[in-house]
């Protein structure tokens, strides 16, 4: 079984039509919020770290949505990019792309926890998303 077949079992995607133009926003939309979070890390390095993090997701649901597919507005949507993401790593060869569940959790905790980051975690978290925005952009 496929990880998209998977996915879709879970109730985690649906499939869509590849939507190019949208896809394109969501990876233009990524490349805005990396230049926001390089602007803003040592102002406020947590609003760094989400704008780096929600680069990374936009740019994988814009693969996603060229493979056909798009994640559920549900509980468990981002770990299904994860998932996706780890997949992604090894049909294009991106190491990247198997440290967006890491930036997830990160995030996650920032978000609903204590969690705060330093600048070379931030500067790190920025580097894996361009890089996960590229091999992204390069899938689709």
């Amino acid at each position: 079984m496929s990880i998209l077949d998977d996915l879709r079992n879970r109730g985690l995607i649906e499939t869509v039509n590849a939507d190019r133009v949208t896809a394109n926003q969501w990876l233009n939309d990524a490349e805005r919020h990396l230049e926001a979070a390089r602007h803003i890390a040592q102002l406020d390095p947590s609003g760094a770290y989400v704008l780096a993090y929600d680069a990374a997701r936009k740019a994988v649901a814009a693969a996603l949505l060229m493979d056909g597919h798009r994640v559920l507005s549900r509980p468990g949507a981002h770990r299904a990019l994860a998932e996706y993401s780890d997949w992604l790593a090894t049909e294009t060869g991106e190491r990247a792309l198997t440290r967006f569940d890491r930036m997830r959790r990160n995030r996650n905790q920032s978000e609903y926890g204590s969690r705060t980051f330093g600048e070379a975690e931030v500067v790190g978290a920025i580097d894996t998303a361009r890089s996960i925005h590229a091999a992204c952009a390069n899938h689709i």
